[in-house]
């Protein structure tokens, strides 16, 4: 303002006054200029400044909602739901968390492609946020594991079952994916009430060891933690470590189950199965650490410990005997398996035509392409493939025609109650019949009655096991009596066989062989 009125008014006014001529001041009026463009160019960079500023600010708004939000479903996720426990754990507020976890959902991936998998996850998003009270907060943990957070009065026992019960129906819906209609189950656990003094891991472990419970139960099931899952947990890890520990150090060992003709009495090899030395001194049956070793990835080196140990006490048996060994199928699906088994097989020097592997119906539906090539791989060695525990899964006629089985298993659980129950008569007949049209030869397991083996044999089954014929022994156990047992198969009696395994088991009952001839005739 000074320049201006020094450079261009104040001379005016001036020369008005006194009447002189009017002098302008060069030196001023450039000045001026100079000041016009100082503070145009102050003006511009303080826009250009506070553009800068709201283009970073909106970044960083923009990085903190992609911090704590769930790219696929719009969801919070881990850490922004987290950032809201904490939020009430600090202002003690009375909070529930409930996590759900999709059952089977990779086999839906695999029938309808990952695009569909997403399109699902969409699904499911949506609807957890229509049957969830609006003060709640939803989330997606990762995969297809989510988690709801309840608080106020919606965080209450009574409340948070009858919400989980809701999204539990509202999964039940169909939903149209990859160009078709599928339906969705979730294993739901809750962690409710939770304690002020919990800290978030607390609340995360709790809720996830709940929804597990959920989950071993068979999926589709609503479950609240208790204080006695977290122990079930502890002792988990605690044989977790164990196992992990146990392989190799050999504390795995096979025992062997003599499998025999039903009709002829005679010795066609073992089954292998493994049991556990503990270190405690107790042998620990497969029931107890089988699913263990599957669920968190043991169960190949363990299952190697065991068939390695196996050929190598076998290789020098009597040549005609053969080894039947279980194969997981979660090493089914793994396409290194043929190498492996090779690898094994050149080391002990077993010769792979005395080795039988035994996969369960369920390997077929892991990864079809995938198994039948291991299979067809397998088979190519000059090892035999049976199918396991027939009867309890979903096989049809189509994939029995595909896989090219050399035996087919029927399950305990069939042949046990057979003779007193209708309906599992019934299968045991079905599966002989479609045995016999694919000229498939069947082995029933878990005979444990000459009334049983009887009406086997009157139904077409050809070979064997069960605690008739003996029991699963170890390997001293076994060389003691194999002498015996080989001598024994020799003859057709049953009881002189029954007799070899378990000599004070041998009976001689002609009641019993009446009962066997009406059974059989049926």
């Amino acid at each position: 303002m000074f320049v201006g009125l020094s450079s261009w008014l104040l001379p005016i006014a001036i020369a008005k006054l006194f009447g002189a001529a009017i002098v302008l001041d060069q030196s001023l009026s450039a000045a001026l200029l100079l000041n016009i463009a100082l503070i145009l160019l102050i003006w511009r960079g303080s826009h250009v400044l506070s553009r800068q500023t709201k283009v970073a600010d909106d970044a960083q708004r923009e990085v903190e909602i992609v911090a704590v939000k769930d790219y696929a479903t719009g969801l919070l996720n881990r850490p922004g739901i987290a950032e809201k426990i904490e939020q009430k754990l600090q202002y003690g507020e009375n909070l529930s968390l409930i996590n759900l976890d999709l059952d089977n959902f990779k086999k839906i991936n695999d029938l309808y492609g990952h695009q569909a998998g997403d399109e699902l996850l969409m699904a499911v998003a949506e609807r957890l946020l229509l049957v969830t009270p609006a003060s709640s907060a939803c989330a997606r943990l990762g995969g297809d594991e989510f988690a709801i957070l309840l608080f106020g009065k919606a965080a209450k026992r009574k409340t948070a079952l009858a919400i989980a019960k809701q999204i539990q129906n509202a999964l039940a819906e169909p939903v149209e994916i990859g160009g078709g209609i599928t339906t969705v189950s979730a294993s739901i656990g809750i962690y409710v009430q939770v304690e002020g003094s919990s800290s978030i891991a607390d609340v995360f472990r709790r809720s996830d060891i709940a929804m597990y419970q959920a989950k071993k139960a068979g999926g589709e099931r609503i479950s609240c933690f208790e204080d006695i899952m977290e122990a079930e947990v502890q002792k988990r890890y605690k044989m977790e470590a164990e196992i992990r520990e146990g392989i190799p150090e050999g504390e795995f060992v096979p025992f062997y189950q003599p499998q025999y003709g039903i009709r002829g009495s005679n010795l066609l090899g073992f089954e292998v199965l493994a049991r556990w030395n503990h270190p405690d001194g107790m042998l620990i049956e497969p029931i107890e650490f089988i699913s263990l070793a599957e669920s968190t990835g043991l169960i190949s080196p363990l299952s190697f410990s065991v068939m390695r140990q196996a050929l190598i006490d076998a290789k020098d048996w009597d040549h005609s005997l053969t080894l039947a060994v279980n194969i997981s199928p979660v090493q089914l699906s793994d396409p290194s398996l043929d190498k492996q088994i090779m690898k094994l097989l050149v080391e002990t020097g077993f010769p792979p035509q005395r080795l039988e592997l035994e996969i369960t119906e369920s390997s077929l539906l892991e990864d079809t392409p995938l198994v039948l090539s291991t299979i067809t791989s397998l088979k190519a060695l000059g090892i035999r493939i049976s199918l396991d525990d027939f009867g309890t899964g979903y096989s049809s006629m189509t994939q029995l025609k595909a896989f090219p089985f050399d035996r087919i298993k029927i399950d305990r659980s069939f042949v046990f109650s057979m003779l007193d129950n209708e309906e599992s008569a019934a299968i045991v007949n079905s599966i002989a019949s479609l045995a016999a049209s694919l000229n498939v030869p069947i082995t029933a397991e878990g005979i444990e009655s000459d009334e049983m083996r009887a009406y086997l044999d009157n139904m077409g089954c050809s070979d064997g096991q069960g605690w008739l014929y003996g029991r699963p022994i170890s390997k001293d156990e076994l060389i003691k009596l194999l002498p015996q047992i080989a001598l024994s198969a020799g003859n057709n009696n049953i009881q002189n066989v029954k007799a070899a395994i378990e000599p004070d088991s041998a009976q001689n009952n002609l009641e019993n062989e009446q009962r066997i001839s009406n059974k059989a005739s049926r």
